[in-house]
Order: C-alpha cells, then structure tokens, then sequence
C-alpha cells in the first residue's frame, strides 16, 4: 500500500498569486492567436484526456518506471498494436507527458510520473475521470443540458451509489481514486487549520481514511472515528495500520442519511455536499448539530464556486462533472452554503481558502 506524507506549500496567497499569473499568460497568449486556433484547440482537448487514459490503463509510466522502452517492448508487454501505440505516444510526448528519443524509445518525464504507484499517484482518478462510464456521460451532455436529468442511470441502470456498491472492482477504483487527491487536499487542510483543541474527530463519509490517517499522524493526542458504509469502512482499516494509527481510531458503519456517531467534538464532511441535494445537505447538518457538544464544530471541504469574474475555476469546471453524474450533485457558492446553514439552524464562522480547490468552511 502506498504510503503518503504531509507535504509543506508555500503559503496560500503565494499560490494564488502564482495561479492567477498563469492564467493570465494563457489569456495573454490566446489575445495573439487566431480565435479559431484557439477555440479548436479547446475543442481538441479531449485527445489529449482521452490518450493519457490509455496510457493508464496500459500503465505504461510503471512499464517504463526503471528505464527507458522502444515501443516494440512497450507493445509486447502491454498486448498492443504496436504502430497504434506508438502514435499515441508520440502525440502524448509532443502535449508533454513522456518523452520520445531516438529510434521510438520512450521514457518517462514529471507529468507522466504522476502515473506511477506512488504518492502523488493521479493514475486511478485518471482513468475514473476519462474511460468507462464517465466517458460515456460527457458524451452525452447535449441531452443531460435538455432535459435536466443525468442519464447515469440510462447507462448503469442505477444510480451512481448503487452502481459503486454493485460491483467491488468500480467501487475500489473509486475509492482509489479519491484517494488519489487525498495528499493535496488531506496536507491543504492540515496545513491551514488549528487542530489543537479537538479531541476526538469523526469523518462523515471518510472513504480510504486518508485525511483522518495524517491527522492523527500529526496530532498524536487526538482520536478518531472513521464512519462510512460497511464495505468501505472495512477496506479503510489497512489504512490506519499502515500508518501506526489504528489504537486511536474507531472504525463506525452506517449510512449518514440515516444516524450519524457520538462522540467527537469536531466532525468532517469532506466531498459529501456536493454529491447530494440541498434537502439533504440540510438534514444532514441537523443530525450532526443534534450530536454535537456545546463547543464542538463541524469542518466542510468542498471547492467553493466564486462569482463571475471570467478567471478559471476548478469548482465551476468540476461542477460540469456533477451536472453529468446526478441530478442531485452541484458545486455551490458561498451564498448558497449560507442558506443551507441557515436553514438546518446552524452558525457559520469563517471560510479559510487553502492551497488546494478545496475551502475549509468552518460551522458550529
């Protein structure tokens, strides 16, 4: 298993500074390109996503881990055809990922090593993100903008939850794939946020255990109870013997939607809100306010939209992806969060912005 440590940033408005310079050179460029180029080479994006699936799927950055591999190797390890093969390649070392020497041997670069089983590994949300079922709904996004409705169900025959608990091979590449994010967003908050007074926290929803794994690493008084559903809350307990944490943590199935544990004094929602509806968010909330001390605090991670001001956003691109999954799922506002708080009767405090897309919105 893989093991992840807590990473240092720069401090936050230093990489917001950095980011907003970045797009700025983007938007400067595309002001000197023919608008044509640029909208098709927005268009022609998706090559680019589509072949860095490909690759892995084939895992070839692990196939190419210890040294470089012509592509007649690469394809015989692989079971590819080889000319097919090594025109993606080519295409995906001309965007950046790979390199291509002489006499077609490939090699690995930074960006493809973010394909390697590893910490930093962005392999399993790789191909979660653009092969199988997600492939096929952005595909069908005309259809999802007309009638309102995701057609996940068209496809699964199931909504998205059930099709995870379905099918143990999609429900671990997922879990995987969140995983995948943990160590950005898990050393984001850790960084930005002053845990000293909690004493026991409980993660609503905490998947792998990761976040509350490197908690618990850092904070060496503090405990912890890892709630989720059965199946995912049995996979997490590797997690926390992985990282020697295991005495301090509680391991807690159910269902959120319906009772939510005792006990802590600080509790997480980290990616729950915006996979469900604003009723839900709501009642929610409630049930965790009626668990919750006198001082206790409840701790929300989600990408917050920001008003229209023409800059790039990830939580208005990742929103798209929440349009074609679920009816139900969306990306909010801070205004929007502020209804919900309202409404389930509970006080907001602050926002803190870190330095990854995730906001730590702090309630109580």
């Amino acid at each position: 298993m893989v093991k992840y440590n807590i990473k240092s940033y720069p401090p936050a408005a230093v990489l917001k500074w950095v980011e907003d310079f970045r797009y700025f050179l983007v938007r400067f460029s595309r002001k000197f390109t023919p608008d044509t180029v640029n909208i098709i080479e927005m268009v022609q994006g998706f090559y680019v996503s589509r072949a860095i699936g490909v690759a892995a799927d084939l895992n070839i950055a692990e196939h190419l881990r210890q040294d470089e591999k012509s592509i007649v190797e690469l394809a015989k390890i692989t079971k590819t055809h080889e000319e097919s093969l090594y025109r993606v390649m080519r295409m995906l070392a001309s965007q950046g990922v790979f390199v291509e020497k002489k006499n077609r041997y490939f090699c690995n670069n930074k960006l493809s090593k973010t394909l390697l089983d590893q910490p930093d590994s962005m392999r399993h949300m790789v191909i979660h993100q653009v092969n199988g079922i997600n492939w096929k709904l952005f595909g069908d996004l005309t259809e999802i903008v007309t009638s309102g409705e995701s057609t996940f169900k068209k496809h699964a025959g199931m909504d998205v939850f059930e099709y995870m608990e379905s099918d143990p091979k999609k429900n671990e590449l997922y879990n995987k794939a969140m995983t995948n994010t943990a160590l950005l967003v898990s050393s984001a908050i850790l960084s930005e946020y002053n845990f000293g007074k909690a004493k026991c926290v409980v993660d609503i929803g905490g998947g792998e255990g990761i976040l509350l794994a490197l908690l618990l690493l850092k904070h060496k008084k503090l405990k912890g109870i890892n709630y989720d559903l059965p199946h995912v809350v049995s996979a997490s307990k590797k997690t926390f013997e992985n990282y020697n944490v295991a005495e301090r943590v509680n391991l807690v199935a159910g269902d959120f939607f319906n009772d939510i544990p005792q006990g802590g004094d600080l509790y997480f929602l980290k990616s729950i809100f915006h996979n469900i509806n604003d009723l839900q968010c709501i009642e929610l909330l409630k049930k965790i306010k009626s668990v919750l001390p006198k001082n206790g605090k409840i701790l929300i991670f989600e990408p917050i939209i920001e008003p229209n001001n023409g800059k790039y956003s990830f939580a208005k691109l990742y929103d798209t992806q929440m349009l074609v999954s679920s009816v139900n799922a969306k990306e909010r506002t801070i205004e929007e969060f502020l209804e919900l708080f309202e409404k389930a009767g509970v006080k907001f405090h602050k926002v803190i912005k870190t330095v990854s897309p995730f906001s730590i919105i702090e309630v109580n």
